[in-house]
């Protein structure tokens, strides 16, 4: 009964509890008040759009220029490096013509102390020394450093060169100075594709005609530090040939001395031996196969021997290597002086012109782009300006 009169009085209304109804919210953009918005606000938009765009057309006008003149190469061709060749292959023969008959050098040897010369003259070889000497910070400042478009760039732009004085206004001046060197060294590049083994050789300057100059210059710059590179290594490998054939034709010339000497000796003896022996005459009963002196060959005969070997002068009697080391150690020293003119380390396959373009600045794509976004920093104020406004009332 108790449990029904609660029911009772819950249903009659003696305990309100109250009922939560969860209102549904619209999270729909209206874009009609988005437009209104903008609309109300076109003023601010059109005012900083014309600021950006004054802004941006002055910088556009101001903003250093930068020209950058491209060139393509691969690599050379056997008949470009010609001159090289054909003297790395004089150089190979004449010191194969003096090893062949010396048995302390087998054809291993010959072969391992020519390679490297043969290593001078494969087409990839030379190409990736130029492209990598192309790169190189060391180059690339030296060039600079000595050319007259980059200097007349430092004294426009009021840029001094540091001296050694270890001074503070010494290390401004270093750090502008560096600074600017970057930029003109990064603008220099030479990219390989790996693919079609193409290079592409760029240079950056800030005058149209003083790109393709410069880069050009550059190139010839670059292809003579190869060239000199290649040459001392043709002159290192060249003199250390006739180094060594010298050091082998005194080591040759004394063997050969010793050992007419001793012979000498040995016939002296032998003759003393038949003197005193009265053996006068060639003797065929007695051997010599097995005898240190050759007594059997009689008195007479010993004699005579003696006298052509104390007379002897000629060693290449005794060594015929002799004249050979001699031989190539004077047309060796006949290639010492090389004609380095037909030397190229690459080929064109598109030639260097002036450029076209700016790279940069790039006036029109500054402009649009400063002025969207000084129309959309408009439009967020507007919106936010609007929310705040509204939230507000």
């Amino acid at each position: 009964m108790k449990s029904q009169n609660n029911n009772a009085t819950f249903n009659e209304g003696k305990f309100n509890v109250p009922v939560y109804q969860q209102v549904p919210q619209n999270d729909e953009i209206d874009l009609l008040e988005l437009v209104k918005v903008i609309w109300a606000y076109k003023w601010v938009t059109v005012l900083m759009c014309t600021v950006a765009i004054v802004g941006s057309v002055i910088y556009a006008l101001t903003a250093q220029q930068w020209w950058v003149a491209q060139g393509k190469i691969i690599e050379p061709q056997l008949n470009n490096v010609g001159v090289l060749y054909a003297h790395s292959e004089k150089v190979k023969t004449l010191i194969k013509f003096a090893s062949e008959g010396n048995d302390k050098n087998d054809k291993n040897d010959k072969t391992s102390y020519i390679s490297p010369l043969e290593d001078l003259f494969i087409p990839e070889t030379l190409f990736l020394n130029f492209i990598n000497e192309f790169n190189s910070s060391i180059n690339k400042k030296q060039f600079l450093e000595t050319n007259e478009v980059f200097l007349t760039f430092l004294k426009k732009n009021e840029i001094q060169i540091p001296t050694n004085a270890k001074t503070l206004e010494n290390r401004l001046i270093n750090q502008a100075y560096k600074g600017t060197l970057k930029v003109w060294r990064d603008g220099i590049s030479a990219s390989l594709d790996n693919k079609t083994q193409e290079a592409t050789l760029s240079f950056r300057t800030d005058g149209q005609d003083s790109s393709a100059e410069l880069l050009n210059q550059y190139i010839n710059f670059v292809g003579n530090k190869v060239k000199v590179s290649q040459l001392a290594k043709l002159s290192l490998f060249i003199g250390s040939s006739i180094n060594e054939l010298e050091v082998s034709v005194n080591m040759a010339e004394w063997n050969a001395k010793q050992d007419l000497d001793l012979l000498s000796k040995k016939v002296e003896y032998a003759y003393q031996i038949a003197s005193t022996s009265d053996l006068t005459n060639y003797t065929a009963s007695i051997s010599s196969e097995n005898s240190l002196f050759e007594v059997n060959l009689g008195a007479k005969a010993l004699k005579a021997k003696l006298e052509v070997l104390k007379s002897l002068k000629d060693l290449n009697m005794l060594n015929p290597n002799i004249a050979k080391m001699k031989r190539t150690l004077i047309e060796l020293h006949s290639l010492d002086n090389v004609d380095e003119d037909d030397f190229a380390p690459y080929r064109y396959l598109e030639s260097v012109e002036a450029p076209l373009a700016r790279a940069k600045p790039k006036r029109a794509l500054i402009v649009v782009l400063a002025t969207l976004l000084a129309g959309m920093l408009s439009i967020a104020i507007a919106l936010l300006h609007h929310s705040l406004t509204k939230k507000e009332d």
